[in-house]
């Protein structure tokens, strides 16, 4: 009985958890300091209350100051191209659109990259691109905020420019030769 009485009231007294952000912005909590940086937080051994305080930020990028912009956005995609989309000819127009998960915050702005390069500015959430030449070709789309900072990015996909051959008969590495013809079986002999 003692034993137990030892262990209710041990666990019932308050633990110390520590916070800190490391120098790659990793938060960590543990037991111990980690960091001459690290806060302390309380916890009382269950999920936290109300009443437990968030710690205070460590670094300046972590504060917010003036009331929230609104909530933020949870996924950003691109519906089209297909990842590993072909598309054959010579001036061909590549149909972007995109998925966002609300509608644009004031101030925020969505943009195109593609091979890396800014897309010239549209307005929703489709755009063409033109002018490309064959080859593979990179696609990203991001939201940026006032500032310029990018607040969410899609997946990266690829997508490719093929020329459709002008040899006649086509040739090239898709296509095989037919397959060769059976040979006639001999004629047998009436017995």
């Amino acid at each position: 009985m003692l034993i137990a009485g030892l262990l209710v009231s041990l666990a019932a007294q308050p633990q110390e958890i520590y916070r800190w952000v490391d120098k790659d912005g990793i938060v960590h909590y543990a037991d111990q300091p980690g960091s001459p940086d690290a806060v302390r937080v309380p916890y009382h051994g269950g999920p936290p209350s109300s009443a437990d305080a968030e710690p205070p930020a460590l670094y300046e990028s972590d504060r917010q100051d003036g009331p929230p912009t609104g909530p933020t956005y949870e996924s950003l995609r691109i519906i089209s191209p297909a990842p590993d989309e072909v598309f054959f000819g010579g001036d061909v127009s590549v149909n972007v659109q995109l998925d966002l998960d609300r509608d644009l915050r004031p101030g925020d702005t969505l943009v195109v990259f593609v091979d890396g390069q800014r897309a010239p500015a549209f307005a929703g959430l489709s755009t063409t691109i033109t002018g490309l030449a064959r080859g593979t070709h990179f696609l990203r789309a991001a939201v940026t905020d006032e500032a310029g900072s990018v607040v969410i990015t899609s997946p990266q996909i690829n997508f490719h420019l093929r020329q459709e051959s002008i040899a006649q008969p086509p040739t090239g590495p898709t296509l095989r030769p037919p397959p060769p013809k059976p040979k006639p079986k001999p004629a047998t002999p009436p017995a």
